[in-house]
């Protein structure tokens, strides 16, 4: 089965419509979800970005929290990363500039042998070269 390792990237560009081209992307892979053919997955620290993301995106606590509500019935499967994935996340962050919160959902998903699905051109342009990273928009 097809895994997929999402970061709030991606849930924030589609739950606050700043992509339709992401929010197509991700509502077809939802959909796939639904069907049984594609995992969801995610590490832990994904509801606390998102739940910030909501927080500096929106203007209202109210609409915070009713996209917050949506997104915690999104079908994820969440992971805390190990000791050793969590030095990993750091080793591989020296070496790419890149944030830890960024590489740790990286090197996660190639842990759980799934393509780690982000909106971070930034980071996808400096970690391309480790593969399992698909670029949404």
């Amino acid at each position: 089965m097809k895994k997929y390792f999402v970061d709030a990237s991606v849930i924030l560009k589609t739950a606050l419509m700043e992509s339709n081209s992401v929010s197509k992307r991700f509502g077809k892979i939802l959909k796939e979800v639904k069907l049984g053919k594609v995992e969801l997955l995610s590490q832990k620290l994904l509801t606390l970005e998102v739940a910030n993301g909501f927080r500096f995106g929106t203007s209202e606590v109210s609409e915070a929290l009713k996209y917050f509500n949506v997104f915690l019935k999104l079908p994820i499967k969440y992971f805390s990363p190990t000791e050793t994935q969590q030095r990993k996340a750091i080793e591989v962050s020296y070496d790419l500039g890149t944030t830890v919160y960024d590489t740790s959902y990286h090197i996660l998903a190639k842990a759980h042998n799934a393509i780690f699905l982000t909106c971070d051109e930034d980071y996808y342009k400096k970690a391309k070269d480790l593969g399992d990273i698909n670029f949404l928009g």
